[in-house]
């Protein structure tokens, strides 16, 4: 199914190049695959992930997602 995952600032570097990546932020992945599932899939330290969000709404690694959804990943944020 497809998502569309956009990943900010530091975490872009983990991500690996792969055959799951298509077109712009689109990726396909698998029935089912829940958000914390996707991060392994992508490569991201879970201690560099700070903020999830599922078609602009709080999310969690548990969360199941669904075919069109958007989800953003951020990592700790920084400034004063």
């Amino acid at each position: 199914m497809l998502v569309e995952i956009k990943i900010f600032s530091s975490l872009r570097h983990y991500v690996p190049s792969s055959e799951k990546h298509l077109e712009g932020d689109k990726w396909n992945i698998p029935e089912e695959a829940t958000v914390g599932q996707v991060l392994e899939m992508l490569n991201l330290p879970e201690k560099e992930v700070k903020i999830l969000l599922i078609n602009g709404r709080h999310g969690d690694r548990e969360r199941v997602l669904k075919e069109g959804d958007v989800f953003h990943v951020f990592p700790p944020m920084m400034g004063g």
